[in-house]
């Protein structure tokens, strides 16, 4: 594989993970969450599921738009978006600030994952996709085996906030690499 496409399929592959990692890292954070805003599971529920429905109802409304954006310019918006909403999560000082951080954060999520399938398959030759796609979708195994115990470790060390801040931090990161290598 030629480096050229390596270091994209690497970059893709770390949209994949933070998006993902920050996807999954609510629900195990429940106890604390619910401990810090003293909410009920109920509460909860919609705070987690906010994400949820909010990157499904994006996702749908961009597919009937989204491709006549150059894919670009849709992956640096959408991680962006991500990527500020991840920090509001950080810093979110109420229940109500962090469920409409979550909304916005599944706003910009809902389209990230459609967006790097379509820049791999738009950018990796044929008989080489297989492997691309295969290294995207291994993000989504490194964020669940490794991102979220990490981000739970983080969590106990410090505060709920540090998985956030991680992911928030990560992603600012990617974002300047995309800048220059997508």
């Amino acid at each position: 594989m030629p480096r050229k496409e390596l270091i994209l399929l690497l970059l893709l592959a770390c949209v994949n993970f933070t998006h993902i990692m920050d996807f999954m890292i609510m629900m195990p954070l429940g106890p604390q969450l619910m401990r810090s805003f003293n909410v009920s599971p109920q509460q909860f529920g919609w705070m987690v599921s906010a994400y949820s429905f909010s990157a499904g109802f994006s996702g749908f409304l961009a597919s009937f738009f989204v491709d006549r954006f150059d894919r670009k310019r849709v992956l640096q918006t959408a991680y962006s978006g991500l990527v500020i909403a991840t920090w509001a999560c950080a810093f979110a000082p109420t229940y109500e600030l962090l469920t409409a951080a979550r909304i916005i954060a599944g706003i910009f999520g809902g389209v990230l994952g459609s967006q790097v399938m379509s820049i791999v398959g738009d950018t990796i030759p044929y008989e080489r996709r297989g492997r691309g796609m295969a290294v995207i979708q291994a993000a989504f195994s490194l964020a669940a085996v490794a991102g979220v115990p990490f981000g739970l470790w983080l969590a106990s060390q410090l505060s709920w906030h540090a998985p956030f801040l991680f992911v928030g931090c990560l992603g600012l990161v990617n974002s300047l690499l995309i800048q220059f290598f997508v």
